[in-house]
């Protein structure tokens, strides 16, 4: 047993917890986000519809969920709340009576437009916290996180394996290029 009498077994190092530090990295990010953008009503969430409305307007909601890695409940309630803020229209889809086409307002639009710049600037501040020589390995690294979400634990795993495999190939084929170059070099 450890000094104050509880077991080293049930012992959790928060410290060292992904993810915890996740978490909190989350939250780094959810207040560089809001002084960034200048304290417009805005969460990121609600942002990375506009994203996505801003890259394919018209979307259903299915296709948001797709787009944004917003579960199918959240998305909805959003789309509903900003639709009421007058954010964003909600018409039936082409083709489709159940689903919703979702479109910008002009307010939408404006407001999409006076975020872009400090999202850019949160994305910016949170990149500064790490060595500069870190930043793509970890934004590569959320990248394959938020892609074994979508693609499941065992797809991701493939895909590692599968992307750390051509890393692999790639610097046996340098290492060759190097020593054919040395050996003309002689």
């Amino acid at each position: 047993m450890g000094q104050s009498g509880k077991s080293e077994a049930l012992r959790f190092d928060l410290t060292a917890s992904p993810g915890h530090l996740l978490h909190r990295a989350q939250q780094f990010a959810s207040e560089r986000f809001s002084e960034a953008t200048g304290g417009v009503e805005l969460t990121q969430r609600q942002f990375a519809v506009l994203c996505a409305v801003h890259d394919a307007e018209g979307l259903t909601q299915t296709q948001l969920v797709q787009a944004t890695g917003i579960d199918r409940s959240t998305l909805a309630e959003l789309v509903s709340r900003m639709a009421a803020k007058g954010l964003l229209s909600r018409e039936k889809a082409e083709g489709d009576g159940r689903a919703n086409a979702v479109r910008f307002t002009e307010s939408g639009q404006a407001l999409y437009k006076t975020a872009i710049d400090g999202a850019r600037a949160a994305d910016e501040a949170i990149l500064s916290a790490l060595p500069k020589n870190k930043r793509a390995s970890f934004a590569e690294a959320l990248a394959r996180i938020s892609r074994a979400v979508d693609l499941g634990a065992e797809a991701a795993k493939a895909e590692a394996k599968s992307a750390k495999d051509d890393a692999k190939a790639d610097k046996k084929s340098g290492d060759k290029k190097k020593k054919k170059k040395k050996k003309k070099d002689k």
